[in-house]
């Protein structure tokens, strides 16, 4: 849903897109759990109880991303605003860190 892994402009931007392997697939999923989380986070607010027991059935994650730009106009938006402000964080608390 998020496919971080393919998304090279991102994982350039954050500076990890040339780290090793094995550390860029950690930081990848560490990255795809929070993003993951705060989507659900944002799904709970915007679904009927209906919806959101209809959506819990579905196993694929294809059908998954299908019901949700279905039911959710701006889900695309949603996604990329979620990533924006995971980009932001990481960049800043990383300035932070090298000051």
């Amino acid at each position: 849903m998020f496919n971080i892994a393919n998304n090279t402009e991102f994982l350039q931007a954050l500076g990890i897109n040339d780290a090793d392997e094995e550390v860029k697939n950690t930081l990848i999923a560490g990255i795809e759990d929070i993003a993951k989380q705060r989507l659900v986070e944002k799904l709970s607010e915007r679904l009927t109880e209906e919806e959101a027991e209809e959506f819990s059935k579905i196993e694929d994650e294809q059908q998954a991303h299908d019901w949700l730009l279905n039911h959710i106009p701006d889900f695309e938006n949603m996604v990329t605003e979620i990533l924006s402000d995971i980009h932001y964080e990481i960049l800043k608390q990383k300035a932070e860190v090298v000051g």
